[in-house]
């Protein structure tokens, strides 16, 4: 009976051990956070953008070579079993250029400072209309004739 009770015991100890870490969050980071030292380092109107180039790395959003701004895009993410991720922290470090190529300035952004952006829901209309599958399969059959085909 004794070593009955252990044995529920010690099941019941493994099967609620494993649902609490089972609904644990789980935090993800995606994307770059520039250090503090990195950004430091970047002085407005002097640094130049190779300069920025290999302090901070390639940007996030952005070309190298011929954008006026450079974007640092890191967030991190709370993933809790099957509900939606929520996002926990964002950082956008905006690095801005002028004419001559040098910083003009430099912003960090936060999640506060964030605005919802409304996507569009437009569709792009497809080549083959409102043709199916089979439509577009056979839809040439009858329209060669042997004379095209053998003429070539």
């Amino acid at each position: 009976m004794l070593q009955r009770t252990r044995l529920a015991l010690a099941t019941s100890f493994v099967v609620g051990s494993l649902a609490l870490t089972a609904c644990s969050p789980d935090i993800r980071k995606s994307g770059y956070y520039p250090l503090e030292e990195e950004l430091s380092a970047i002085s407005v109107g002097t640094s130049t953008r190779s300069d920025v180039l290999g302090l901070v790395g390639s940007p996030s959003i952005g070309v190298p070579v011929s954008d006026d701004v450079l974007y640092y895009v890191g967030q991190r993410l709370r993933h809790f079993g099957p509900m939606k991720p929520e996002v926990v922290d964002r950082q956008v470090v905006v690095v801005s250029f002028d004419s001559r190529d040098r910083v003009s300035n430099v912003q960090v952004l936060g999640l506060e400072d964030g605005q919802v952006v409304v996507i569009s829901q437009r569709e792009t209309e497809t080549i083959t209309g409102d043709y199916g599958f089979f439509q577009q399969l056979f839809g040439n059959i009858g329209n060669v004739s042997a004379a095209q085909i053998i003429d070539g």
